[in-house]
């Protein structure tokens, strides 16, 4: 018989929870943030414990509702390389996508394996901070104390799996950016060319499965500690990107989807490995399907920035529900918004850095006078943004055949005028918003692994 799904999304600074019915209705929903840390050399990490300590948190809080969950599925941010001991206890804090602590060591394994092997093969070149390749080999160097004591490298959901279940797993969505996974083979491998010419032991990495698979049932005393069933099964889980563009249906080749979030994400479906040093490609959750991953930093984080920056004279609700929309209002109803545009600067958009480039990026503002007004920077800024995500599509259409429509989500997908702006700046595409969840994605694993398709 099949049974209630809690799904867990562990975010990048959000947690959420819900408990899905078997055939996908969200029964309730809980939530927790936390921070994360962004400090010297452009480190970015967060403690693990924190993930853990959220959950517990939110179980505490619809515990009535979870007496009839029969399956525990996971969305995760990628990757949250995490050294682990034997037992699961993290070494040191999960080293985050935007991280730039690496880039000596994406530097030498490039050298060391080639650049045309690793895109042939894993489909990504290795970069600090989403490549996990590179972050263990900054541990080794760095805290070979740690590299020494860690029985395991893995993910976000490698840890929440392991503390769970007490058996180790990591999925092919998560992993096929590292540029340690035969990506473009999809096959549940790691590539051991890379782990030999790294000098990484494959015992130090933890056993590939299906986003879907079951990783096993959970230890009693975590039963009892979160207020689930003995038999609650806990499966591998997946990318959150990944499984929120799936909870859109998301599966096809050529369909578009972009992300308007803390980071800005531009995906294409493919049903084949595409590869390029300008992009990453994941591999989907479900087999025999890719999905080319253009991310920037800093999208809704570069509005953020603005905000704190040029109008911190604006309460953020001001900032966003009407500032912002009476910007695009007045660029798009304008009378010649080409000539307007013309008297813009130029916003290099990379506050963040960027995830395809060995060098510590930095965003520019070009062309700025005494002329130049708040609201000519916040268009600029938008503009780089979108136009920035408009390269990836026409590099990738030039490999793969694109359809017409971009599907769009995200916080910043919901702002007045922003569909405009991708219509203007992206590209000449159809584009539709359409309410995405990471959260349903991970429930629709639990929902195939309960059908047994």
């Amino acid at each position: 018989m099949k049974r209630d799904i809690l799904s867990l999304d562990v975010g990048t600074t959000t947690f959420k929870m819900g408990v899905f019915s078997p055939a996908l209705q969200k029964k309730c929903e809980a939530t927790r943030t936390y921070e994360v840390h962004v400090y010297g050399q452009g480190k970015a990490d967060i403690e693990p414990e924190k993930w853990w300590r959220a959950l517990q948190e939110c179980c505490a809080e619809v515990r009535e509702q979870l007496s009839q969950v029969g399956v525990l599925t996971l969305s995760v941010t990628t990757p949250g390389l995490t050294p682990m001991a034997a037992d699961g206890t993290a070494l040191g804090p999960a080293i985050l996508f935007f991280d730039g602590r690496s880039h000596a060591q994406a530097r030498a394994i490039r050298a060391a394996v080639g650049e045309e092997k690793f895109l042939r093969e894993t489909c990504n070149l290795p970069v600090s901070g989403g490549s996990s390749l590179c972050s263990i080999l900054w541990i080794r160097d760095n805290q070979p104390e740690v590299w020494r004591a860690a029985a395991k490298f893995g993910h976000c959901n490698t840890y929440m799996v392991k503390r769970l279940t007490g058996q180790w797993a990591i999925d092919p969505s998560t992993v096929s950016i590292t540029g340690l996974y035969n990506t473009s083979a999809n096959d549940l491998t790691w590539n051991r060319d890379v782990l030999r010419h790294a000098e990484i032991p494959e015992d130090k990495l933890p056993p590939l499965l299906h986003s879907f698979a079951p990783a096993g049932r959970i230890l009693p005393e975590r039963a009892v500690e979160l207020g689930l069933p003995a038999d609650t099964v806990v499966l591998c889980g997946g990318n959150d990107a990944v499984l929120g563009a799936f909870s859109g249906g998301s599966t096809e080749p050529g369909m578009i989807n972009n992300v308007c979030g803390t980071c800005d994400i531009t995906s294409v479906f493919v049903d084949k490995p595409v590869s390029s040093p300008n992009f990453n490609i994941r591999c989907h959750v479900i087999p025999g399907r890719w999905v080319t991953f253009f991310v920037l930093n800093t999208g809704g984080k570069a509005l953020e920035w603005f905000h704190s920056v040029f109008c911190a004279d604006m309460s953020e609700k001001r900032f966003y529900e009407e500032y912002i929309p009476s910007v695009l209002s007045r660029f798009f109803g304008g009378a010649d918004p080409d000539r307007r545009e013309g008297q813009l600067p130029v916003y290099v958009p990379f506050l963040g850095g960027s995830r395809y480039s060995l060098e510590q990026r930095k965003a520019e503002f070009q062309n700025v006078t005494l002329e130049t007004t708040r609201e000519d920077m916040l268009l600029s800024l938008i503009r780089g943004n979108a136009a920035y995500h408009g390269e990836h599509l026409r590099e990738v259409g030039r490999m793969v055949k694109l359809g017409r429509k971009v599907v769009t989500t995200g916080g910043g997908a919901g702002i007045p005028g922003y569909l405009d702006v991708k219509k203007r700046w992206t590209g000449d595409f159809e584009y539709e918003y359409q309410e995405q969840s990471a959260l349903l994605g991970a429930a629709m694993l639990g929902e195939i692994y309960q059908s047994g398709s």
